[in-house]
């Protein structure tokens, strides 16, 4: 588990059956279809500073970070690109570590390796989370 800020923290998890999480998926954690951890965490944190400014698009935190993963306004669109699927995933919560660990136990997710982006993805897809922000 990586702790981006004391208050967002990020892990990669294996998720069984996707539509057995949608329901329980809201409030202080969202969990994302990325090819690695930066991407995921690049949105997460223009996510939080679109809701500090009052520039958010979306009601809710996890609906921003799926925004911002997408580089749409279009939460249909976005939802569609990286929303959970059945495989490895991405849980991202808005909240403390103890927050975090706890999320994984009451849902019984498999923590995995993290996944680096490299250099050259890493800008692209810093690129595609900003457009959001000029949209």
């Amino acid at each position: 588990m990586k702790e981006i800020t004391e208050n967002l923290h990020i892990t990669k998890i294996f998720v069984k059956n996707a539509g057995e999480l949608i329901p329980l998926i809201g409030g202080d954690f969202q969990i994302v279809n990325g090819e690695c951890w930066e991407e995921v965490a690049f949105a997460a944190l223009l996510a939080l500073r679109s809701f500090e400014r009052g520039t958010n698009h979306a009601r809710t935190l996890g609906g921003e970070l799926l925004l911002r993963l997408a580089g749409t306004l279009q939460i249909k669109d976005a939802i569609a690109k990286h929303g959970v699927r059945d495989g490895e995933n991405y849980l991202v919560v808005f909240g403390s570590r103890n927050r975090a660990g706890g999320i994984l136990a009451e849902l019984n997710l498999e923590e995995l390796p993290m996944t680096d982006c490299g250099a050259e993805k890493s800008k692209r897809f810093f690129e595609k989370a900003a457009l959001v922000e000029v949209l």
